[in-house]
């Protein structure tokens, strides 16, 4: 692996877009690389949550599973956030994620990406604001799906707010 695949790779990570080089520099340095197969379980509900994953190839299903079955509540690809649990403090992950296709993902330990947004405050601002976004489209989905399970069809308004 040359010295700048990783920050090559965090820069072309929609989540980083318009983060400068000296955060893509440190944060490359605390990422490791990890590939997935196809089909392959990356974490289940309620794994101790401990890592941070941004997908850079491939398409992940996160889903939430009884005894008997799992329903699928997001699919999560390219350039996106998974794994979030802990960045909010939570010890344990909420859904299953299963890979679709096989995956490429730049992996961190959340727990040096938390201390490196407390000591570059404008940058863990703007991380974790980036961070709480995906995660309130996440929760709109998931509100989809429920209407829709419930057979409530809302029209197709956008809002400009909760």
């Amino acid at each position: 692996m040359q010295d700048n695949e990783p920050i090559e790779l965090l820069r072309n990570i929609n989540f980083f877009t318009g983060v400068g080089d000296e955060h893509l520099a440190a944060l490359a340095k605390m990422c490791r690389l990890v590939d997935f197969p196809a089909r392959t379980k990356i974490f289940e509900e309620f794994d101790r949550a401990q890592d941070v994953y941004f997908i850079v190839e491939g398409s992940v299903s996160l889903a939430i599973c009884d005894a008997s079955s799992c329903r699928q509540i997001t699919m999560v690809s390219k350039g996106e956030l998974l794994g979030w649990s802990p960045l909010i403090g939570r010890s344990r992950l909420f859904d299953t994620a299963r890979t679709e296709t096989p995956l490429k993902t730049v992996v961190f330990r959340a727990e040096d990406l938390l201390k490196y947004c407390q000591q570059h405050t404008d940058f863990g601002f703007e991380f974790m604001r980036r961070a709480a976004s995906v995660l309130g489209q996440r929760l709109s989905a998931t509100r989809q799906q429920l209407l829709e399970l419930s057979g409530v069809h809302l029209p197709e308004i956008p809002l400009e707010s909760d």
